[in-house]
């Protein structure tokens, strides 16, 4: 210290001012020279102990406090993992107890009785195996279709009502592909939060097939019936005729050249006789044939006519009396104004929509196809009131729409003349889909061959000819699109090369809101003319979505920012006034269900534009599960067969038919099956945020 001049030092000092007490103290000194001066300062060392102490105490009660909070939530998480412990215990007990009362009652039944759960048979008795000839092991765990010739969604498609039993007829297949008619007779019961299948298996006995077979003969004469009323002028078509001088060689090569079945004989204006391939055959048998003889020769008479307004089952009847195979077809005049073959009407006695299509074919105006349009109400009336399927049903409309527009087609053509290049109408939206309704308007275009692309006159051609079909179809009775998304808008009437280009931007630079608008453009379908347009397009639509996420991921927005009818507690409610309206536009509940299949159609390469035939070829692609596959089908049936049964009911009660339907109207099975589908619409949203997540 003294060679530094500064330093510490220990020594003892009294206690501040109290001289009796001596403590250790500790200072600290530096000397200054230049006034010869010391300079110090000091601290009293019990101070320090004191201080230290204090900091000690602190820092265990702080270290107390941090153990007791650790304790304590260890302490928390230990009394929930056993809470949750016991929980699964008992659900195990409970699932396990609800197996067995199950497993029990399929065993203990004496018929025939299968469990399915998910899809897969988790049980079947021996009873059941003895019928159909099979071991336990190669059922368990196998599934419905394997064993039964009927698709299983058939059955869960039918359970409107849950609380009830369905029957349904089928046949059991045996290894030996030998078959075994049943009936099944299938209940449905909650199992572990989800539903299961009971199956009773019975084997038909003669008495019930004849039984069943008089059933269906029985619903299938009720349908004809209806067809079969309606008036045989719709469905004759031109005759050929000769002379009484004709030979039969030339009234033959008249036949051939003409590729008809039977020629009039006439004689001073009137139809005398009729002869058919069958006279010139077996009068050539015979070997009593003369070519050169007049047809008078071969020809049978008197002609059978009846007046144009007589019924098709009279008709029917006249022929199998009579034994003839053509009727002449007359006017109130009483002049022949075409013919009818027995082989025309008994087609038309098997064929649904002959009817209406033959009289459409036949149209020679706009008005003339009014009629068979209006009627179709009639037809789809009965066809769901005769428990037809939906899609078939939505068929049926959009097949008759392609009709009427490809007759609206050619009537334009006849009067505009012949296009100057090939060209493709095209459909898009629900008739694309093939899934029209009562109520819908036209989405449509036109797709001009490349040999176009810069001839003004084409074009001015081809928006004339469009605007005109869209004029026709709007006369029948499809509204015009509000969009303008029609063929008379130069807009959507392009040559092929425009199309492909447009498509690429749209796939390449559109953003959620445009997509929205023209999503239906990609369910477009080739109408008339040449398909091979169409078909180029689609591969094209299909080779550039390839990979294309950005545009996936704003295609599977506009299906994720719908938002579903849902109010508090799962209620459901409407879009209008209040949630008491509880009205709910079934049209939009479908957009979800169709823009799903649309963009996992696109994902796929799948062509198919049909919703349905979508998600069914999605199945084999595995991207989507099965189970959830079966329920947007169902969702898609059932909110279709409300939409449906909704517009009939309305059409018949003079109604304008429309897409809004009122909750308060449904029964409770309807309303809960309604919760469903918006359940599954929730699933889609999810599926779809999860799949397209997008990197923008």
């Amino acid at each position: 210290m003294e060679e530094k001049g500064e330093g510490f030092i220990d020594y003892k000092w009294q206690w501040k001012d109290d001289t009796t007490q001596v403590v250790p103290k500790l200072s600290y000194v530096k000397g200054f020279s230049e006034w010869n001066w010391i300079m110090g300062t000091g601290i009293y060392l019990d101070d320090v102990k004191k201080e230290i102490r204090a900091i000690e105490k602190k820092l265990l009660w702080i270290s107390f406090v941090i153990i007791l909070v650790i304790a304590l939530a260890l302490a928390y998480i230990n009394r929930q993992s056993m809470i949750i412990e016991r929980r699964r215990r008992e659900a195990e007990h409970k699932l396990l107890l609800s197996r067995q009362k199950y497993k029990s009652l399929v065993e203990a039944s004496s018929e025939g009785t299968i469990m399915i759960m998910e899809g897969r048979i988790v049980y079947v008795n021996q009873k059941f195996l003895d019928l159909a000839g099979a071991e336990r092991e190669k059922v368990s765990g196998g599934s419905f279709e394997d064993i039964f010739d009927m698709k299983w969604t058939d059955i869960t498609d039918a359970f409107a009502d849950p609380g009830k039993s369905l029957n349904f007829e089928t046949a059991i297949i045996k290894a030996d592909n030998t078959s075994i008619p049943v009936i099944v007779s299938v209940s449905r019961v909650r199992h572990n939060n989800n539903f299961g299948y009971i199956l009773i298996v019975k084997e038909l006995s003669k008495h019930d097939i004849l039984s069943s077979e008089k059933e269906r003969l029985h619903h299938d004469m009720q349908t004809s019936l209806l067809l079969m009323n309606r008036k045989i002028g719709s469905l004759a078509v031109d005759f050929i005729s000769c002379g009484t001088d004709t030979t039969i060689a030339e009234a033959a090569r008249l036949m051939m050249r003409k590729k008809q079945e039977v020629v009039f004989v006439k004689q001073k204006g009137q139809v005398i006789g009729v002869a058919g391939q069958k006279d010139f055959l077996y009068r050539k048998l015979a070997g009593d044939m003369d070519d050169t003889a007049p047809v008078t020769r071969i020809m049978s008479a008197p002609v059978i006519s009846m007046h144009g307004d007589s019924l098709i089952h009279e008709a029917i009847t006249e022929c199998r009396t009579k034994n003839i195979s053509h009727i002449l077809v007359r006017n109130k005049e009483g002049d022949y104004t075409g013919v009818i073959s027995y082989k025309k009407l008994l087609e038309v006695q098997q064929n649904y929509t002959a009817l209406l299509t033959g009289e459409i074919r036949k149209a020679e105006s706009i008005d003339d196809m009014i009629a068979p349009y209006q009627r179709m109400n009639v037809l789809v009336n009965a066809f769901i009131e005769s428990g037809v399927r939906t899609e078939s049903i939505t068929r049926l409309i959009s097949g008759i729409a392609d009709a009427v527009t490809k007759r609206i087609t050619e009537l334009v053509i006849e009067e505009e003349g012949e296009p100057p290049c090939d060209f493709c109408f095209i459909a898009m939206g629900s008739q694309g889909r093939t899934e029209q309704t009562l109520v819908t308007d036209q989405d449509n275009g036109i797709i001009r061959d490349d040999s176009c692309k810069g001839d003004e006159k084409a074009e001015e051609y081809f928006v004339r000819l469009g605007k005109k079909i869209n004029e026709g179809l709007h006369r029948v009775g499809y509204n015009y699109c509000p969009g303008k998304f029609m063929a008379g808008n130069p807009e959507w009437n392009r040559c092929l090369g425009e199309w492909k280009k447009l498509f690429s931007d749209w796939i390449n630079n559109s953003d959620p809101q445009s997509l929205l608008d023209i999503s239906i453009f990609f369910d477009f379908r080739a109408v008339y003319g040449e398909g091979r347009l169409a078909d180029s397009l689609r591969e094209h639509v299909n080779k550039v979505a390839r990979d294309k996420s950005v545009f996936f991921y704003h295609l599977s927005q506009t299906v994720t920012k719908f938002k579903p009818p849902v109010g508090m507690f799962g209620q459901i409610v409407g879009e209008h006034d209040s949630p008491d309206s509880n009205i709910v536009d079934v049209k939009k509940l479908l957009m979800p269900v169709t823009g799903f299949a649309r963009i996992y159609a696109l994902k796929l390469g799948i062509s198919h534009t049909g919703t349905i035939l979508r998600l069914e070829s999605m199945k084999e692609s595995k991207a989507v599960q099965d189970q959830l596959l079966d329920e947007i089908i169902q969702s898609y049936k059932t909110l279709m067969a409300f939409r449906l049964t909704k517009q009939v009911r309305q059409v018949i009660e003079g109604e304008e038919p429309g897409n809004a339907l009122d909750v308060n109207s449904l029964t409770d099975i309807e309303k809960s099956t309604l919760k469903k589908v918006l359940s599954v619409i929730n699933d889609i949203m999810i599926k779809l945020k999860s799949d397209f997540k997008g990197s923008v």
